[in-house]
């Protein structure tokens, strides 16, 4: 799910010069010292074997993998901007795999009712821009966005964890960008026999993470009702085709570009609900709408909009 074949002498090589660089980091800037089973593993997956193991060098190894995650992520960006390939090129990488992880998912039984891709388009993204109380580019997370709508809301941990395994790999989920509001966290706990048993404080760190998310910004425009679980996610896509290959400055950057895609899951019961009354769609875009009208104007006499919002209050 990180974009790596260990048997690709090319990823093989990739992963070799993340752990040197990232030795070298520790090295230079923390006085860390390493011992040549991490620094120079026999086999690269070696290193992945100690961090999951119970040896002296375990939490050596993570810190190490840890690093390269990050050395990975940075030098990521650079190839993306010294790419000739247009965002829509991307975006259409990105949507290819995930269309294809959701197709395996389905023959294999998976209780997927409904999957849809989208992308904002300008105009959305521009009233986006316009409604947000800050209005940086950088903060629209939903340009590329998927909808998978199961058969029940006990479907939706399965899925989640497939895709979790098959497609994205969860240590690029963006932080403070995930909501859950189908999920409660004793009913995940209790479809999971034993674990309490053998991590007894699991459940106060899935309270306090529960709290932590209450905290996020909700959607203002949003129905009171309104419930789905979403995040957003760095999607590892492979370009190596598209590096030119004369270009060594470039090769150097490795082969993997990350596109930024937000994921929508709703079982079908909720998913319903959200379509009626004040949920949906159409009074969400109201509500939007007139707050661009009301900070377009510099505006705040009437607030927020109500159901009668747009009537004899737009003598802008």
């Amino acid at each position: 799910v990180n974009g790596f074949d260990v048997m690709d002498p090319d990823d093989e090589a990739r992963l070799r010069h993340l752990l040197k660089v990232a030795v070298e980091y520790l090295e230079v800037n923390f006085n860390h010292h390493f011992p040549d089973l991490l620094k120079q593993p026999a086999a690269i997956e070696d290193l992945l074997l100690v961090a999951s193991g119970k040896s002296e060098y375990q939490k050596l190894a993570c810190v190490i993998l840890k690093v390269m995650h990050v050395v990975n992520h940075v030098e990521a960006q650079q190839l993306r901007f010294r790419l000739s390939v247009s965002e829509d090129q991307l975006f259409q990488m990105a949507v290819a795999r995930v269309d294809q992880t959701i197709a395996a998912m389905r023959h294999a039984g998976a209780p997927i009712r409904q999957y849809a891709a989208n992308r904002k388009a300008r105009d959305s993204l521009i009233t986006t821009l316009l409604s947000k109380k800050t209005n940086f580019a950088a903060q629209v997370y939903d340009r590329l966005r998927f909808r998978v709508i199961t058969r029940e809301a006990a479907d939706i941990v399965p899925v989640l964890s497939y895709l979790k395994d098959n497609l994205f790999p969860y240590n690029y989920v963006v932080p403070g960008q995930s909501r859950n509001q189908i999920v409660s966290t004793p009913d995940l706990i209790e479809t999971m026999p034993g674990l309490l048993e053998s991590d007894p404080g699991i459940a106060n760190r899935f309270l306090y993470e529960d709290a932590e998310e209450q905290e996020v910004e909700s959607n203002s425009f949003s129905g009171a009702s309104f419930r789905m679980i979403n995040f957003v996610v760095e999607l590892p896509v492979k370009v190596r085709e598209l590096i030119p290959k004369d270009d060594p400055v470039v090769a150097e950057l490795g082969s993997l570009v990350y596109i930024q895609i937000e994921f929508q899951l709703f079982d079908e019961v909720t998913w319903r609900a959200n379509e009626v009354g004040d949920n949906n769609h159409e009074r969400y875009k109201d509500r939007q709408n007139w707050e661009v009208i009301r900070r377009l104007v510099h505006g705040n006499r009437y607030g927020m909009a109500d159901d009668a919002g747009w009537e004899g209050k737009t003598r802008w």
